[in-house]
């Protein structure tokens, strides 16, 4: 099917267009591209189409004279628009037009080119967190579960989304954005390949950020070497041989980590919201990994419960 033959047949599916109002014209044009979007396999999101058309001429233009044209007028007007919206999905402009689909996908990981806005005190810590070693995450490539070779530091997502939390969701705007890391200056939603070069940059580490504290960096080790994420792993891998028989040793080992990350805040005087940085994810916070979270009964015993969601 020709272009012009696509756009045709779009404009006998939708209807008439002569005597839509403009609530009506923009709801039509956005389940166009939808449509348009989903058939020709474009990989970009609805908005980032959306929010390039809307910066056109010709776009603001139809929809600024749309109230005052003929019905005549308007279907000529129609299929300019699908014309041109066609066009865009084609043949997308090579910059960023801010509509923050990236930021919903996720909070950026740093690189060591980043640790300068760090050391500024432009982002603070307990906005970040560390993934550990062998901790499982999606890869943004091709959004394929790994295990993490070498540990990773992030911005925090909010709670119960994949925002980052420097992300405005009503005006799509990130509040941080001169400062935004590496990751976030060269996401390109139209060209994957620069993402996959970043990936060739060396990450940001614990070791990078708590340079000089030694302490801090000794507390870190013993951590990781009690409290590993393979530790967690095995323990739910035996619960699942033993068909629930070794609860008790799950529910032990998130205890005792629980104990020590709340140990060592009291102890060195370290604010808790920043212990997701230095130490990396509580064990309790990764229970829906391996589908569990915990509840407490009133007379305060803990019990491990499989997660409805």
């Amino acid at each position: 099917m020709t272009s012009s033959d696509t756009i045709q047949h779009q404009v006998e599916a939708m209807g008439y267009p002569g005597n839509w109002d403009v609530e009506t014209l923009r709801k039509k044009w956005i389940e166009f591209l939808d449509s348009f979007m989903k058939e020709s396999g474009t990989a970009l999101p609805l908005k980032r189409v959306r929010y390039q058309m809307e910066q056109s001429i010709t776009y603001q233009e139809i929809e600024n004279r749309w109230a005052r044209m003929e019905p005549s007028e308007r279907l000529t007007a129609w299929k300019r628009l699908l014309e041109s919206s066609e066009q865009v999905i084609r043949e997308v402009l090579p910059t960023c037009v801010q509509c923050g689909e990236c930021c919903r996908k996720s909070g950026p990981t740093l690189h060591r080119e980043d640790l300068e806005i760090l050391r500024q005190e432009r982002i603070p810590w307990n906005r970040l967190l560390t993934l550990r070693l062998g901790e499982p995450v999606r890869s943004p490539m091709d959004d394929k579960l790994v295990f993490l070779q070498e540990e990773r530091i992030k911005f925090r997502e909010k709670e119960g989304t994949q925002e980052c939390v420097f992300f405005d969701a009503i005006t799509d705007q990130c509040t941080i954005y001169p400062d935004r890391p590496l990751q976030c200056r060269a996401q390109a939603c139209w060209d994957a390949n620069q993402s996959r070069e970043l990936a060739g940059q060396p990450y940001l580490s614990r070791r990078d950020i708590l340079n000089g504290v030694q302490v801090l960096l000794d507390m870190r080790d013993e951590h990781d070497r009690r409290c590993s994420f393979e530790q967690l792993q095995n323990a739910f891998k035996r619960l699942e041989e033993s068909r629930g028989e070794t609860v008790d040793e799950v529910l032990k080992l998130l205890a005792y980590e629980d104990h020590f990350r709340h140990f060592i805040a009291e102890q060195m005087n370290i604010p808790e919201d920043t212990l997701d940085l230095i130490l990396g994810r509580s064990f309790v916070e990764m229970l829906p990994i391996f589908g569990f979270r915990v509840t407490e009964e009133p007379d305060g015993t803990k019990c491990l419960v499989a997660d409805e969601k």
